[in-house]
């Protein structure tokens, strides 16, 4: 179960971020609507600049940690295994967080 996702940027190229972006979905709906709920997320991915980001899925009982890379023209995945290094190395503050609760 996601209970929350955290989006960072991999360096300041990503100038056009001000701020923190923050989506709070009840877990009523999360519960009731998952499509729409993964729907929503997904756009707020989708809305953030051209390029990399590291995704942390705050999932029960680990985390997962997902790198990400936005372009004009759709995007690229890539999944990796949850290791604490990657998410203590993160130097960028958050852009994108989606909270469930």
């Amino acid at each position: 179960m996601i209970v929350g996702m955290t989006v960072y940027p991999w360096d300041d190229r990503c100038s056009k971020l001000v701020g923190i972006n923050i989506v709070k979905i009840s877990q009523a709906d999360y519960r009731d609507y998952p499509d729409l709920c993964m729907e929503i997320v997904v756009e707020a991915l989708l809305s953030l600049p051209s390029g990399s980001y590291t995704v942390v899925n705050h999932t029960e009982p680990v985390p997962c940690v997902m790198d990400i890379r936005l372009a004009d023209k759709g995007c690229g995945l890539r999944l990796k295994a949850f290791d604490s290094e990657t998410i203590n190395s993160i130097t960028q503050p958050a852009c994108l967080r989606v909270v469930v609760g």
